[in-house]
């Protein structure tokens, strides 16, 4: 079923086509129909119990279901420093493991990759939630950054800080129907569709 504001035999509803949505609910549902299988897919890739912690590592570097591709978010990086950061990350496997929470598991991460607090935070973001599938931790805070801040301040005008929030301080569509980490993924990729005016 459509979701979006057009004819049902219209072409296209994709991802792009987030501004035929009248409301925050029908973007929601596009997103959720277009991309219900994705949370079961990055848990089997990058969660997958086979591989060894350097290869989990390795893995968490890049993108989903593709060895050693970069996304396209990560263009900054070579691969050969995505590698060496994935290498840095599984020497520091029990310091990781040893976290109780995601967000103490992302500051470990963040130390682990040997940035500078605040510096980098959507690569230090991927790697925390896709290495996060591996230690049984997901994210229980929506984490504001680049794109992600962008769509949240166009829903609200200061709801892109601090760097983390809670879900309850976001419209009911996003906070009823998606985990923090979808309602991420939703920000970054409707932000430019956004506005107060479909705060529900």
């Amino acid at each position: 079923m459509r979701s979006c504001s057009m004819p049902p035999n219209a072409i296209g509803c994709g991802l792009s086509d987030f501004g035929r949505c009248r409301t925050l609910k029908q973007m929601v549902d596009l997103f959720l129909s277009e991309r219900r299988d994705r949370p079961a897919r990055e848990r089997a890739w990058w969660g997958d119990p086979h591989l060894s912690i350097q290869d989990a590592c390795l893995r968490a570097m890049f993108t989903l279901e593709k060895e050693g591709v970069r996304d396209d978010h990560q263009w900054v990086f070579s691969k050969v420093d995505l590698s060496a950061m994935g290498a840095q990350i599984a020497a520091q496997a029990a310091v990781l493991e040893a976290a109780e929470t995601f967000r103490e598991f992302y500051r470990r991460v963040e130390r682990a990759l040997g940035i500078g607090w605040n510096r980098k935070p959507l690569l230090v973001y991927d790697v925390a939630r896709r290495l996060g599938y591996r230690f049984g931790l997901e994210p229980e805070e929506v984490y504001l950054h680049a794109g992600t801040k962008a769509g949240a301040e166009a829903l609200r005008r200061g709801l892109g800080r601090p760097r983390n929030r809670s879900l309850d301080d976001f419209p009911t569509s996003l906070r009823t129907r998606l985990t923090p980490a979808q309602a991420e993924d939703f920000l970054c990729l409707a932000a430019k569709h956004l506005s107060p005016a479909l705060w529900d």
